[in-house]
Protein backbone atom coordinates (compact mmCIF):
# COMPACT_ATOMS: atom_id res chain seq x y z
CA UNK A 1 0.00 0.00 0.00
CA UNK A 2 1.19 3.37 -1.09
CA UNK A 3 2.17 5.84 2.04
CA UNK A 4 0.12 8.71 2.47
CA UNK A 5 0.89 12.44 0.85
CA UNK A 6 2.65 14.28 3.87
CA UNK A 7 4.24 16.91 2.20
CA UNK A 8 3.84 18.97 -1.55
CA UNK A 9 7.06 20.19 -3.09
CA UNK A 10 6.24 22.51 -5.82
CA UNK A 11 9.51 24.21 -8.64
CA UNK A 12 8.96 27.81 -8.96
CA UNK A 13 9.43 28.59 -13.08
CA UNK A 14 6.81 27.96 -14.85
CA UNK A 15 4.98 26.47 -12.27
CA UNK A 16 3.87 29.15 -9.93
CA UNK A 17 5.19 31.88 -11.75
CA UNK A 18 5.17 32.33 -15.69
CA UNK A 19 8.70 32.42 -17.51
CA UNK A 20 10.30 32.94 -20.74
CA UNK A 21 13.65 32.29 -20.67
CA UNK A 22 13.94 33.47 -24.40
CA UNK A 23 13.10 37.30 -22.93
CA UNK A 24 16.14 36.73 -20.99
CA UNK A 25 18.41 36.14 -24.27
CA UNK A 26 17.01 38.90 -26.35
CA UNK A 27 17.20 41.38 -23.61
CA UNK A 28 20.69 40.65 -23.60
CA UNK A 29 20.66 40.37 -27.13
CA UNK A 30 19.66 43.99 -27.35
CA UNK A 31 21.82 45.98 -24.53
CA UNK A 32 24.86 43.74 -25.74
CA UNK A 33 24.63 44.34 -29.43
CA UNK A 34 24.85 40.42 -29.60
CA UNK A 35 23.01 38.24 -31.67
CA UNK A 36 20.91 35.94 -29.58
CA UNK A 37 22.51 32.93 -30.51
CA UNK A 38 25.59 34.50 -29.18
CA UNK A 39 24.17 35.08 -26.40
CA UNK A 40 23.26 31.75 -25.49
CA UNK A 41 26.19 30.29 -26.71
CA UNK A 42 27.97 32.43 -23.80
CA UNK A 43 25.39 31.64 -21.15
CA UNK A 44 26.15 27.95 -22.14
CA UNK A 45 29.31 27.62 -22.38
CA UNK A 46 29.98 29.83 -19.25
CA UNK A 47 27.24 27.94 -17.05
CA UNK A 48 26.35 31.12 -15.99
CA UNK A 49 22.89 30.09 -14.52
CA UNK A 50 24.02 26.99 -12.66
CA UNK A 51 27.02 28.68 -11.32
CA UNK A 52 25.15 31.85 -9.99
CA UNK A 53 22.05 29.66 -8.90
CA UNK A 54 24.77 27.70 -7.02
CA UNK A 55 26.11 30.49 -4.88
CA UNK A 56 29.51 30.77 -6.49
CA UNK A 57 29.41 34.34 -6.95
CA UNK A 58 27.50 37.18 -5.17
CA UNK A 59 24.51 39.86 -6.88
CA UNK A 60 28.09 41.67 -7.61
CA UNK A 61 30.70 38.70 -9.10
CA UNK A 62 27.17 37.38 -11.17
CA UNK A 63 27.20 41.06 -12.87
CA UNK A 64 30.80 41.50 -13.57
CA UNK A 65 31.10 38.26 -15.19
CA UNK A 66 28.11 39.13 -17.10
CA UNK A 67 29.99 42.30 -18.26
CA UNK A 68 33.47 39.91 -18.90
CA UNK A 69 31.32 37.05 -20.53
CA UNK A 70 29.52 39.68 -22.95
CA UNK A 71 32.76 42.23 -23.19
CA UNK A 72 30.03 45.03 -22.65
CA UNK A 73 30.10 47.85 -19.96
CA UNK A 74 26.89 47.29 -18.96
CA UNK A 75 25.59 48.78 -15.78
CA UNK A 76 24.05 47.04 -12.84
CA UNK A 77 20.24 48.22 -13.65
CA UNK A 78 20.82 47.12 -17.31
CA UNK A 79 21.82 43.40 -16.40
CA UNK A 80 19.22 43.41 -13.58
CA UNK A 81 16.74 44.03 -16.21
CA UNK A 82 17.61 42.29 -18.60
CA UNK A 83 18.14 38.88 -16.51
CA UNK A 84 14.61 39.73 -14.90
CA UNK A 85 13.08 39.78 -18.39
CA UNK A 86 12.06 36.20 -17.89
CA UNK A 87 10.13 36.33 -15.01
CA UNK A 88 6.40 37.46 -16.45
CA UNK A 89 3.15 36.88 -13.89
CA UNK A 90 1.72 34.59 -11.33
CA UNK A 91 -2.17 33.90 -12.15
CA UNK A 92 -4.40 35.02 -9.20
CA UNK A 93 -5.93 31.82 -9.18
CA UNK A 94 -2.70 29.98 -8.31
CA UNK A 95 -2.12 32.21 -5.41
CA UNK A 96 -5.49 31.80 -4.48
CA UNK A 97 -5.24 27.90 -4.72
CA UNK A 98 -2.28 27.49 -2.86
CA UNK A 99 -3.77 29.76 0.58
CA UNK A 100 -6.51 26.85 0.61
CA UNK A 101 -4.16 23.98 -0.30
CA UNK A 102 -1.40 24.94 2.44
CA UNK A 103 -4.55 24.25 5.22
CA UNK A 104 -4.76 20.79 4.25
CA UNK A 105 -1.50 19.93 3.89
CA UNK A 106 2.54 21.53 4.76
CA UNK A 107 3.59 22.95 0.91
CA UNK A 108 7.00 23.99 -0.17
CA UNK A 109 9.25 25.55 -2.68
CA UNK A 110 11.94 23.96 -4.10
CA UNK A 111 13.76 26.35 -7.08
CA UNK A 112 16.83 26.86 -9.10
CA UNK A 113 17.22 30.54 -8.21
CA UNK A 114 18.87 33.23 -7.19
CA UNK A 115 18.73 36.24 -5.40
CA UNK A 116 18.14 39.14 -7.82
CA UNK A 117 15.20 36.72 -9.55
CA UNK A 118 13.79 36.26 -5.52
CA UNK A 119 13.96 40.08 -5.04
CA UNK A 120 12.45 40.76 -8.08
CA UNK A 121 9.42 38.37 -7.62
CA UNK A 122 9.38 39.54 -3.53
CA UNK A 123 8.38 43.27 -5.14
CA UNK A 124 5.74 41.55 -7.87
CA UNK A 125 3.90 39.79 -5.00
CA UNK A 126 4.23 42.53 -2.85
CA UNK A 127 2.77 44.88 -5.66
CA UNK A 128 0.19 42.27 -7.29
CA UNK A 129 -0.67 40.55 -3.95
CA UNK A 130 0.24 42.52 -1.03
CA UNK A 131 2.61 40.06 0.44
CA UNK A 132 5.29 41.63 2.63
CA UNK A 133 6.77 38.32 1.29
CA UNK A 134 5.54 35.75 -1.07
CA UNK A 135 7.81 32.95 0.18
CA UNK A 136 5.42 32.91 3.40
CA UNK A 137 3.23 30.96 1.26
CA UNK A 138 5.43 27.87 2.02
CA UNK A 139 6.13 26.34 4.96
CA UNK A 140 9.66 26.37 4.03
CA UNK A 141 11.60 26.59 0.84
CA UNK A 142 14.51 25.37 -0.96
CA UNK A 143 16.65 27.44 -3.14
CA UNK A 144 19.74 26.31 -4.72
CA UNK A 145 21.49 29.72 -4.42
CA UNK A 146 20.95 29.46 -0.55
CA UNK A 147 21.45 25.67 -0.08
CA UNK A 148 24.82 25.17 -2.74
CA UNK A 149 22.94 22.71 -4.46
CA UNK A 150 21.30 22.51 -7.80
CA UNK A 151 18.31 20.10 -9.66
CA UNK A 152 18.33 17.66 -11.00
CA UNK A 153 21.30 16.50 -8.85
CA UNK A 154 19.93 13.89 -6.65
CA UNK A 155 21.60 15.57 -3.47
CA UNK A 156 19.33 18.62 -3.57
CA UNK A 157 16.02 16.11 -3.22
CA UNK A 158 18.00 13.77 -0.55
CA UNK A 159 18.88 17.22 1.45
CA UNK A 160 15.06 18.18 1.33
CA UNK A 161 14.00 14.48 2.41
CA UNK A 162 16.47 14.83 5.40
CA UNK A 163 15.20 17.78 6.58
CA UNK A 164 11.19 16.96 6.36
CA UNK A 165 12.22 13.92 7.91
CA UNK A 166 10.28 11.97 4.92
CA UNK A 167 9.85 9.08 3.40
CA UNK A 168 10.09 9.74 -0.42
CA UNK A 169 6.92 7.97 -1.14
CA UNK A 170 5.76 10.59 1.43
CA UNK A 171 6.33 13.49 -0.53
CA UNK A 172 4.52 14.95 -4.19
CA UNK A 173 7.18 16.98 -5.65
CA UNK A 174 5.47 19.05 -9.14
CA UNK A 175 8.04 20.35 -11.79
CA UNK A 176 7.94 20.97 -15.68
CA UNK A 177 11.53 20.33 -15.77
CA UNK A 178 11.61 16.14 -17.34
CA UNK A 179 15.10 16.10 -16.09
CA UNK A 180 14.20 17.30 -12.86
CA UNK A 181 10.88 14.84 -12.49
CA UNK A 182 13.18 11.44 -13.37
CA UNK A 183 15.87 12.56 -10.79
CA UNK A 184 13.64 12.86 -7.95
CA UNK A 185 11.20 9.92 -9.25
CA UNK A 186 14.24 7.45 -9.36
CA UNK A 187 14.81 8.31 -5.63
CA UNK A 188 11.25 7.32 -5.04
CA UNK A 189 9.81 10.79 -4.51
CA UNK A 190 6.38 10.89 -6.00
CA UNK A 191 5.90 13.33 -9.34
CA UNK A 192 3.89 15.13 -11.24
CA UNK A 193 5.45 16.89 -14.78
CA UNK A 194 3.54 19.88 -15.18
CA UNK A 195 3.69 20.58 -18.89
CA UNK A 196 3.07 24.82 -19.81
CA UNK A 197 0.51 26.19 -20.06
CA UNK A 198 -1.12 23.05 -18.16
CA UNK A 199 -1.64 24.54 -14.64
CA UNK A 200 -1.08 22.33 -11.40
CA UNK A 201 -4.25 23.96 -10.06
CA UNK A 202 -6.17 21.69 -12.61
CA UNK A 203 -4.52 18.71 -11.39
CA UNK A 204 -4.49 19.21 -7.62
CA UNK A 205 -8.32 20.02 -7.25
CA UNK A 206 -8.69 16.39 -8.53
CA UNK A 207 -6.84 15.33 -5.84
CA UNK A 208 -7.53 17.99 -2.82
CA UNK A 209 -11.69 18.28 -3.63
CA UNK A 210 -11.85 21.01 -0.81
CA UNK A 211 -9.27 23.31 -2.15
Amino acid sequence: MQKEIKAIVFDFGNVIINIDLEKTFQAFSEISYKSVDKIKQIFRETEIFKKYETGLFDDDEFREVIRQSLGYPLNDNEIDQAWNALLLDVPKERIDFLEKLRLQIPIYLLSNTNSIHILACKNYFRKNYGYSNFLTLFKKTYLSYEMGLWKPDYTIYDAILRDLQLEPEEVLFLDDNADNVSAASDLGIRTIKINPPECFTEILEKIYLDV
